[in-house]
């Protein structure tokens, strides 16, 4: 049950336990502790497919799968990071600019990806990428990721 994180360890001799309170919950919803610890979270599966998707972000894979319970689609964020891990050699930028351009971009794949996705960081990873780009590229390549930036920022408004 502690590993659950349904009850705590106190350091007493003998030693002695203390609900928690995600054990409460369980303790009043009846049923089995399994029961409890197996319930399915609502939410939605993005199953995403990225033809020739190579790159310093996602590397060789081609699918990837996300529960996201939160109810925020991050596929265009994961597909923006993933561009500019492709195009970042392209762009034509200092390889200083190039190289912050390609930690954002991870960062922000790292996000996306990630169990509970925050829009607050997404939102701020992809608009560092906007920035980033309408600062040093000038190129159709940059131009895109731009309008993806847009696209993906757009959906946190909604």
């Amino acid at each position: 049950m502690a590993e659950h994180n349904l009850i705590k360890h106190i350091d007493t001799d003998p030693a002695k336990v203390a609900i928690t309170p995600q054990g409460t919950r369980c303790a009043l919803a009846g049923g089995s502790v399994q029961d409890h610890v197996n319930q399915p979270r609502p939410g939605t599966t993005y199953n995403n497919y990225m033809p020739n998707a190579k790159g310093l972000i996602i590397g060789e894979q081609q699918h990837f799968t996300q529960n996201n319970t939160d109810g925020l689609d991050p596929t265009l964020f994961v597909q923006l990071a993933g561009y500019i891990g492709q195009v970042s050699p392209i762009l034509g930028m200092p390889d200083e600019d190039r190289v912050e351009l390609e930690r954002v971009a991870q960062d922000l794949h790292e996000e996306a990806t990630s169990d509970h996705p925050e829009p607050g960081r997404l939102r701020q990873f992809a608009t560092q990428l906007k920035d980033k780009l309408l600062e040093g590229a000038t190129t159709m390549a940059a131009t895109q990721g731009i309008q993806m930036a847009e696209q993906a920022l757009a959906g946190l408004i909604q």
